[in-house]
């Protein structure tokens, strides 16, 4: 996973494209397809073709995680996070030593603990 830290954020931009950019969802997704689990990023592509940064609906996500997953009460390995940020809400993966992998606005991608209160935590179904 080391080779994602430090990636910028930008809308839609995918892992491993070459720009040096990754979207916060499809970070997640590709984190938890790295560790064995579904590829869950052709199931998203519709978001990134129907809308922009600034017109997609902050709430698609946390319906689709609702839908796709188990809420759980509290982080747990390889569980995907729903954080609140600056400019809406984020997504990062619980790794197996409890650190969380997500896009920090200031660094880019970054992998460090944070509070157990402090996000939503979901188990994919697949």
């Amino acid at each position: 996973m080391n080779d994602l830290i430090g990636l910028k954020r930008a809308y839609g931009a995918k892992p491993g494209d070459g720009s040096g950019h990754v979207d916060c969802c499809l970070l997640a997704m590709e984190v938890h397809k790295r560790l064995g689990y579904h590829d869950y990023a052709p199931e998203l592509a519709w978001i990134f073709e129907k809308y922009s940064d600034e017109t997609w609906p902050r709430r698609i996500i946390p319906r689709w995680l609702l839908q796709n997953s188990t809420r759980l009460s509290g982080p747990e390995p390889h569980a995907v996070v729903l954080l609140r940020g600056a400019t809406g809400g984020a997504m990062g993966t619980v790794m197996d030593d409890g650190t969380v992998l997500y896009i920090s606005e200031a660094l880019g991608v970054v992998r460090t603990p944070l509070p157990g209160n402090f996000g939503h935590y979901f188990r994919m179904n697949k």
